[in-house]
């Protein structure tokens, strides 16, 4: 029989999902995309490949997905569908997680739930990323970032997974090899913890096996001629700056948008709670006291280490979008926490309802605040590019737009006042078009 708590996460879900769709749908193409569809348009896939290879950066099976689906970008609401893909095969992967997790555990946890929870997770993992506008939704950096945490979700269901088949098997090493050949990050992190759990004596074959694939994939990346560019043209930095860098980084991620992140994304793991309550794992020995300091000093470590992988290649501060392997991490500590706290709590408590009505009404206020900002947006650029190629057919040299409007969850496609700036070049590029094109005030 199902209670009205069941309701209430189940409403939480579809909301969370239409949520999603409607940033799907007003989504547009932005800077790097535009790049890409510009070059797309002069030359062969392989060509481009092998100039970004050898030229700008080592990310090789990211070069080759980037360009493999944005040679399909004339196709109607491309990006509509790409946003969609994308998130499916998310779930699609932290279902195969929870059900992975599940068998190893023994938890008996029904197949509805699974499928209810693993939506609950998308949203905690949603909140728990920091700047989702250019990693969840900006084509070109969600190939890179996104699909890797895709890979992530899947390897690490396969690798909990006592029998796999002969093809799970190839999928588990086509992952590691995408997740090495894009996320540098992310792959750092996973080999370290592939050598605990090798050194644990945790799924020792498939832990070897892991280190070796991500390892190799990782080379072919770091010891390009592109990753030797790029090198060269950021800033050394010396200890003391690295340990600053490293420093603000971490306390930035962490707190300067906290209100819409983190604490977001506690409330929208509370069904985790009741989840843990229902299983009720009298075995299991939990202390919440020190099981909270552990996840924090968990966490720390994590944000810390993605920060300074980062910070160190780059020179500078790392881009929010480099974080998204920080959060994938939190996202699972957070619900994992709860869900044992849940467990270890036999008492009923009747305002936790109370709390769970608050996430369905909090997202709703979110779309309800959000859909005019993102369709005014969405309206905008398309105004902005037609207007754009109409005074192209008129052969004016200069071509003024007006500035955009605030894009929400959208990643913003403004350009600047400035007509040799890069966006304006990339922009110009990807429509075609010899003219240039300048922002001017309104």
């Amino acid at each position: 029989m199902k209670t009205k708590t069941t309701y209430l996460i189940g409403l939480q879900a579809i909301i969370f999902a239409v949520f999603l769709l409607i940033i799907f749908f007003f989504n547009r193409f932005a800077i790097d995309d535009y790049y890409f569809i510009g070059k797309l348009r002069e030359r062969s896939i392989q060509s481009i490949y092998s100039d970004l290879y050898i030229n700008s950066h080592g990310r090789w099976s990211f070069n080759f997905l980037v360009l493999a689906f944005l040679k399909l970008n004339t196709t109607p609401y491309f990006l509509f569908l790409y946003n969609l893909i994308s998130c499916s095969f998310l779930y699609w992967g932290i279902c195969k997680l929870l059900s992975s997790i599940q068998n190893l555990l023994k938890l008996k946890i029904e197949k509805e739930s699974i499928i209810l929870y693993a939506v609950i997770f998308l949203s905690v993992f949603f909140f728990c990323t920091v700047s989702p506008n250019d990693s969840w939704f900006w084509y070109t950096s969600s190939v890179n970032y996104l699909w890797s945490t895709i890979a992530f979700f899947f390897a690490l269901s396969f690798l909990l997974k006592a029998q796999k088949s002969i093809l799970e098997n190839i999928f588990f090493i086509v992952c590691l090899v995408y997740m090495g050949g894009s996320n540098e990050p992310l792959a750092i992190i996973s080999l370290l913890g592939l050598s605990y759990s090798f050194f644990k004596k945790m799924f020792i074959r498939d832990s070897i096996i892991g280190i070796i694939i991500l390892s190799v994939s990782l080379a072919i990346n770091y010891f390009s001629s592109g990753t030797t560019t790029r090198d060269a043209l950021t800033p050394n930095l010396g200890l003391i700056d690295l340990i600053l860098y490293t420093g603000y980084g971490s306390l930035k991620f962490v707190f300067f948008s906290i209100y819409k992140t983190f604490i977001p994304a506690l409330f929208a793991a509370l069904p985790f709670f009741i989840l843990g309550k229902k299983i009720n794992l009298k075995e299991f020995q939990f202390n919440p006291i020190k099981q909270l300091y552990q996840s924090i000093g968990l966490i720390t470590l994590i944000i810390i280490l993605n920060q300074l992988i980062v910070i160190y290649v780059l020179g500078g501060l790392a881009p929010d979008r480099s974080t998204i392997t920080s959060s994938i991490i939190i996202s699972l500590i957070m619900v994992r926490y709860f869900f044992l706290l849940g467990s270890y709590h036999s008492e009923r408590y009747k305002w936790m309802n109370l709390l769970l009505i608050l996430n369905p009404i909090g997202l709703t206020i979110l779309i309800i605040f959000l859909l005019p900002i993102q369709s005014k947006y969405a309206s905008a650029v398309d105004k902005r590019i037609n207007h754009i190629k109409l005074e192209a057919k008129k052969n004016n040299k200069v071509i003024r737009v007006k500035p955009l409007p605030n894009s929400g969850y959208i990643y913003s496609a403004e350009i600047t006042a400035d007509v040799t700036n890069f966006k304006n070049q990339l922009l110009k590029s990807g429509l075609g078009i010899e003219n240039d094109i300048v922002l001017i005030d309104q």
